[in-house]
């Protein structure tokens, strides 16, 4: 039931934004608007204030904005018509929705780093090493300070590059023993989402995050939040250290000391082996170190600007690999995948509804700038060319980029929905 309304409230929100940029520089220009409706299908609400009929409609997809006039194959009949308008007017109230989704995106991120919110500790910190498979070119306690050239501050950062190159050979410029080495890293790809992976993460704190059901860890009786001090008399102080203990058992019984609630338990626990990862496990998940990041309101509008600044490189930086076949199809989503995010942002609490909002917006805003027919930015294309030209497209040119683009749009819809789809059953 969250999920719902959290996408409802969310898209409904997003729309709402989107359609008053049309319906105001529609406004400011003089022409008329018969119709701004939210959603699509039967009319749920409907209210006339003024000349504007406004609507809330049951399928809460999209929505519009319809203007006087704006059937290009019918004959002018007033001068507050959207076609009796000069081309540049056209374009700017076409190009007025998805501006507003982007100022709606900025907004939504200053107001984010205003209130605050919690983060994966080790996402804002050096890019540390913690676990690293047995063949890795990285060695546990590398610090990863640049990947091809270019300086890197924190985990995430090093999280988007490896996201955004699949199946590539990067080369990372590593602090080892106070020394930098280069060493080469292939990514790998995820069949599920497109993007890319490595069998690497970041240092972590020896603290129990979650129980495996049915687990040994659950049996001997090991509990979220107990710090492993001590494996066999050997001292633990990061969370590959437990790993490795755990996976060079062989099988054989175990003996933790653990902290538990300020109090020192002895605990013994025999691991079992695990076929998907081939190795041995006792069935315990590390816990994440959560930091609260809050800014002052003057800091928050330029780490909101900051913010805003790199979702968008990453965007293009990504359609650019979309275009080229460099990145998967697979990694696009639908109502569906934006539904599932939008439940687990609200539940997560106001902060990280209101980021997810401003990624959204952010992708919608862009989305429709994208010179494709039936989309804002194939209208402002068209426009364009008018413009230039000097005078209006034939009616046969407009009807194939329609066509065109309800073909694309076609197209797009249904692989987001079988990506989505596939997800589910993943």
């Amino acid at each position: 039931m969250i999920t719902i309304l959290a996408f409802i409230v969310a898209l409904g929100i997003l729309i709402t934004i989107h359609e008053a940029g049309h319906f105001l520089a529609a406004k400011f220009f003089g022409v008329k608007v018969e119709t701004f409706s939210i959603g699509f299908g039967p009319a749920i609400f409907k209210k006339r204030y003024g000349e504007t009929e406004y609507v809330i409609a049951a399928i809460p997809l999209g929505g519009y904005v319809k203007m006087s006039g704006e059937d290009p194959d019918e004959p002018i009949k007033s001068e507050r018509d959207f076609y009796a308008k000069p081309p540049w007017q056209r374009i700017i109230i076409a190009l007025a929705g998805p501006f507003m989704n982007l100022v709606l995106a900025i907004f939504l991120f200053c107001a984010v780093y205003s209130i605050g919110r919690y983060v994966p500790t080790y996402s804002i910190e050096a890019a540390k090493v913690g676990f690293v498979p047995e063949n890795s070119t990285l060695k546990q306690g590398d610090v990863i300070e640049r990947v091809n050239g270019k300086k890197i501050k924190t985990w995430k950062e090093f999280e988007k590059i490896v996201a955004l190159n699949p199946n590539t050979e990067l080369t990372l410029t590593v602090e080892r023993g106070g020394k930098e080495i280069d060493v080469s890293l292939k990514t790998g790809f995820d069949n599920q989402t497109g993007v890319g992976t490595v069998n690497v993460v970041p240092a972590l704190k020896p603290v129990i995050g979650q129980i495996v059901k049915g687990s040994p860890a659950e049996k001997a009786g090991l509990k979220k939040k107990d710090v492993i001090l001590k494996i066999n008399g050997k001292e633990i102080r990061s969370w590959n250290q437990v790993v490795d203990e755990i996976k060079n058992s062989n099988g054989k019984e175990i003996t933790l000391e653990i902290l538990r609630k300020g109090r020192k338990l002895t605990i013994k626990v025999k691991p079992e082996y695990n076929k998907e990862y081939k190795k041995y496990v006792i069935g315990i998940v590390p816990e994440i170190d959560q930091t609260f990041i809050k800014y002052p309101f003057p800091e928050a509008i330029k780490m909101g600007i900051k913010e805003f600044i790199s979702q968008s490189t990453l965007f293009f930086t990504f359609l650019k690999k979309l275009i080229t076949g460099n990145a998967s199809v697979k990694s696009l989503g639908g109502p569906i995948m934006i539904a599932q995010v939008a439940g687990k942002a609200a539940k997560a609490g106001l902060s990280s509804f209101l980021y997810f909002m401003g990624f959204i917006s952010l992708q919608l805003g862009y989305f429709n700038l994208l010179p494709l027919p039936v989309l804002d930015g194939g209208l402002i294309v068209m426009f364009l060319i008018e413009w230039i030209r000097g005078r209006a497209l034939s009616p046969q040119f407009r009807e194939r980029f329609q066509q065109i683009g309800f073909a694309l749009l076609g197209i797009l819809m249904i692989l987001v929905f079988y990506n989505d789809i596939m997800r589910l059953f993943h």
